[in-house]
């Protein structure tokens, strides 16, 4: 080890809290910096969730078809949610913070999956709509503690996200008429994609190789083992890629026609660099 790195310590297995009872522990050694957190990295990085979430309440906050507690605002509340309570689940590794994890991740997609569904339908159609995701989303949590699975759980919320990506792409091609702005558009699309693509495989070295991330992280030392927490980045990336969805979601849903002005205020990045100087939803007239 270098003179700018120390070794690890040995997990003592458990913190204050007792034995953990989590289904599911990842990589990340348990306990190793501080008695007061299972797993460190994999606690801190969920502030990523957090701060995109705050960022999209601050935007909508003001509009006048917005509020803390409109549609629009929904998706972020769930975004913030999954932060938090990811970050419960990997701070103290019990089953119970493990299932408000898990169930957090089914609101966020399912507030998302409801906003872009609904916003210009009638509001019988909208109210439809909304017991379907919610009843669907009630049904699968119950399912999903009771009988303390997690394939049922996957499944539907890799279809809600499925649906939502395909519905944004669809918003695109329909509410946006700029040629320039459809193709930016896209591409921030296909953005958070791969960074949903990026962070799984990620989340996947980190589980199916585990011994092997373990053994490197130990010979490199401390602090430089915490950039090979690969469950970290996976919350990173996701953030990145959910707040993208969520903010493309928001954006199409209340765009103007030929609106041109400042469209990319409140948004913050990666969103903001592309929505800065988009030509609008109708393409300029030639001079």
């Amino acid at each position: 080890m270098g003179a700018f790195s120390w070794p690890y310590g040995e997990s003592p297995g458990s913190g204050v809290y007792g034995p953990t009872t989590s289904n599911h522990n990842f990589c990340e050694e348990d306990f190793i910096i501080t008695p007061y957190i299972g797993e460190f990295i994999n606690t801190l990085t969920n502030i990523t969730y957090v701060i995109y979430g705050a960022h999209g309440l601050r935007r909508v906050q003001p509009r006048k078809d917005g509020g803390l507690f409109s549609t629009l605002a929904f998706p972020y509340w769930g975004l913030i949610g999954v932060g938090l309570l990811s970050g419960w689940y990997h701070s103290t590794l019990k089953y119970h913070s493990q299932m408000g994890d898990d169930l957090s991740m089914l609101l966020a997609a399912g507030s998302l999956l409801q906003q872009i569904l609904t916003f210009n339908k009638p509001q019988d159609e909208r109210i439809r709509t909304t017991i379907y995701i919610l009843g669907g989303n009630i049904a699968v949590s119950i399912y999903h503690c009771w009988a303390d699975e997690i394939i049922m759980h996957e499944i539907a919320f890799a279809v809600m996200v499925f649906l939502a990506g395909r519905k944004v792409r669809q918003l695109i091609r329909e509410r946006i008429k700029s040629p320039e702005a459809k193709k930016r558009l896209r591409k921030l699309a296909s953005l958070g994609t791969y960074c949903g693509a990026f962070g799984y495989f990620l989340w996947s070295i980190d589980y199916h190789l585990c011994s092997y991330v373990t053994r490197f992280k130990r010979s490199i030392g401390l602090p430089w083992g915490f950039i090979f927490e690969l469950h970290g980045w996976w919350h990173i990336f996701t953030g990145i890629g959910a707040y993208i969805g969520m903010a493309l979601g928001e954006y199409l849903v209340t765009t103007e026609e030929g609106t041109t002005d400042r469209i990319e205020e409140g948004f913050v990045w990666p969103v903001r660099a592309v929505l800065r100087d988009l030509e609008g939803t109708t393409p300029k007239k030639e001079m």
